[in-house]
């Protein structure tokens, strides 16, 4: 993974704050939000942005901190697995303040395992209920 993409962050910063931000899951240590407004289909495949908004801040892999990330994901609806788009860490809350951080995810999909923040999401992307 590179990190300061600026490349990416065009598709993060087509996708406002302010959007249909809805609740998928709510964590002690986070809030994550779905843009609700703004989901891609084509197929079988849906385009989701959301932002996990973290009730303190964190450091990244990196040493950065920051108090939310902000995403742009395909979801395989017929199968369990997705893959990052684009991905960057913000200063302040809801994808606010400075990018403070850009990654490059790694090409390619990766499985999507029960019970996590990741099957929400894909459940919310392409639809499904549960």
């Amino acid at each position: 993974m590179r990190r300061n993409a600026p490349f990416l962050l065009c598709a993060l910063l087509s996708c406002p704050a302010t959007a249909g931000w809805v609740v998928v899951s709510h964590h002690d240590e986070y809030v994550a939000y779905a843009d609700a407004a703004n989901i891609e289909r084509a197929g079988d495949v849906a385009r989701l942005h959301d932002i996990i908004d973290l009730k303190a801040p964190r450091l990244s892999p990196y040493g950065v901190a920051h108090r939310s990330s902000q995403a742009h994901s395909e979801f395989d609806c017929t199968a369990p697995r997705m893959r990052t788009l684009a991905f960057a860490l913000h200063a302040e809350p809801m994808g606010g303040g400075e990018v403070v951080e850009a990654v490059t995810p790694a090409p390619g999909w990766v499985p999507v395992f029960g019970g996590t923040l990741l099957e929400r999401l894909r459940s919310f992307a392409c639809g499904q209920t549960g």
